[in-house]
C-alpha cells in the first residue's frame, strides 16, 4: 500500500491574536508501507500501518510562524512525528480509527471518528491534542501579549494506493 502524495495533513491552531495553519509539503509524502490486516467482528487489526512525518515538513505560511512551529515541535532533537493506525472499527455507517500519536519522542493513543471513501480510497480526520500531553511548550511573544493555545486539530486527508 501507498500514501500518495495527493494527501493532506494540515495542523490548525489558534494564538490570543490570530489563528494559524501548517500545511505538510506533500512531496514527503509517498511512502510505500507493507500492512497485514486481521479481522475481528466489528474491528479491522493493522499491523504496519506506520507513517513518519518530517517535523521540518511543514510550512505555515508565514516565516515566523513556520520557525515558532518547528520550535515547539522540537524539530532539531526529533525529525519526525509518527502516526500509526492500530485498528478501524466499524459500527453501521460510523468509522473509527485508533491512532498511536509520537511527537518529540512522546507516544499518546486516541480514537477518533474517519471518514472512508472506497471509491477513492480515500481516509479523512480530525484529531484534537493538546501540545502539553506531549511535553511541548508554545512560545510567548512580544513579553507575553501574543500566546498560542496549547489546543490544536490535526486534519488529514489520506489517498491510499493498493
Amino acid at each position: 500500500m501507498k500514501i500518495t502524495n495527493q494527501s493532506e495533513v494540515v495542523i490548525k491552531g489558534k494564538s490570543n491574536v490570530n489563528s494559524f495553519e501548517c500545511k505538510y509539503n506533500s512531496a514527503f509524502i509517498e511512502d510505500e508501507i507493507q500492512v497485514s490486516l486481521s479481522k475481528q467482528n466489528a474491528k479491522i487489526v493493522l499491523d504496519g500501518a506506520k507513517i513518519a512525518i518530517k517535523s521540518t515538513g511543514f510550512d505555515c505560511a508565514h516565516k515566523m510562524i513556520t520557525k515558532d512551529f518547528k520550535t515547539i515541535l522540537k524539530a532539531n532533537e526529533y525529525s519526525n512525528i509518527k502516526l500509526e493506525v492500530k485498528e478501524i472499527t466499524t459500527l453501521k455507517e460510523h468509522i473509527s480509527a485508533k491512532l498511536k500519536v509520537e511527537i518529540a519522542g512522546v507516544s499518546k493513543e486516541y480514537t477518533i471518528p474517519v471518514t472512508y471513501d472506497s471509491k477513492n480510497n480515500n481516509v479523512k480526520g480530525q484529531l484534537k491534542i493538546n501540545i502539553k500531553d506531549f511535553n511541548l511548550k508554545a512560545p510567548k511573544k512580544l513579553l507575553g501579549m501574543v500566546i498560542v493555545n496549547d489546543n490544536v486539530d490535526i486534519h488529514f486527508n489520506l489517498f491510499l494506493q493498493y
